[in-house]
């Protein structure tokens, strides 16, 4: 890690990696897939799940307890496959809502439409 003093006030900022801890959202991935990950840990921000996506998984792999419901804005998710996408529509809410677990995180897979494209 390096240290700067850009300013010449002699105040150094430390550049590197930072963790704020707790943080969720979207994570872009390579090309046009993109992962979601909510945290069901504590209070979850109004992050809005994207919209114009097809969902083609959900990982409940670092959850406490049964995950049995997943939705968004009322679409149900949790059994969205690649072979079986659940499209998420330009108007939907991006509400997203589950029943069970009771803390980690759920990571939901999606790709996102090309442009021009609306998902159906």
């Amino acid at each position: 890690m390096s240290y700067e003093d850009s300013a010449g006030l002699n105040v150094n900022n430390h550049y590197g990696s930072r963790d704020s801890g707790g943080t969720q959202g979207v994570y872009k991935t390579e090309g046009y897939e993109g992962e979601f990950t909510y945290n069901l840990d504590g209070d979850n921000l109004n992050v809005l799940f994207p919209r114009n996506v097809e969902v083609i998984g959900v990982d409940e792999t670092f959850v406490t307890g049964n995950v049995t419901a997943l939705t968004v804005g009322g679409v149900d998710v949790i059994g969205a496959t690649e072979a079986a996408p659940v499209g998420i529509v330009p108007a939907n809410t991006g509400v997203l809502t589950q029943t069970g677990g009771t803390a980690g995180y759920i990571v939901v897979k999606f790709k996102v439409a090309p442009a021009g494209v609306t998902v159906a």
